[in-house]
């Protein structure tokens, strides 16, 4: 494995619809697996970048359990952009230091903020839907989505896998 500055690996999550999901009654379900974070986190940096207020993204993360897995929490508040916006991703690579020849995983769970990742930084764009099988045929033709699954744990044990 190449151990240089060059070619590290950085897992970017977006927090609400993503790490975790609610129900018609507004309980909470799909849950981000702590286990697999914990995997995660040893293959790369971990990043939570969301259009919610860091306050918003620290209360969840505790809710969750999973502070401990993310290296930088990149909220509204502190990249005073928003996604789609391309300003907001030129602030997240300046933020983490990313650099073009790295692996950058970015997770989210509407289509549109992973198309500037796609377009303008060559990211692993991955869509969380879980009502993937009514979307498939919509998003399937979307050519900025590198992967889609109806929950993030799915998502991370198949990348896990293949590095």
């Amino acid at each position: 494995m190449d151990n240089n500055t060059s070619n590290k690996k950085f897992f970017i999550f977006d927090l609400d619809e993503t790490l975790y999901k609610y129900t018609e009654n507004f309980t909470v379900k799909n849950i981000i697996n702590k286990e697999l974070l914990n995997k995660l986190s040893k293959k790369g940096t971990i990043i939570m970048f969301s259009n919610a207020t860091h306050s918003h993204c620290v209360y969840w993360c505790g809710i969750l359990g999973v502070k401990e897995y993310f290296n930088s929490i990149l909220s509204c508040d502190i990249v005073k952009e928003v996604k789609p916006n391309p300003l907001s991703y030129k602030k997240v690579i300046e933020l983490s230091g990313i650099k073009p020849t790295d692996n950058v995983y970015f997770f989210d769970d509407q289509s549109i903020n992973l198309y500037n990742a796609f377009k303008d930084y060559n990211w692993k764009t991955i869509l969380i839907n879980e009502n993937i099988e009514n979307q498939k045929i919509e998003t399937i033709q979307l050519d900025y989505i590198t992967k889609q699954y109806s929950t993030v744990n799915e998502a991370i044990t198949e990348i896990i896998k293949s590095l």
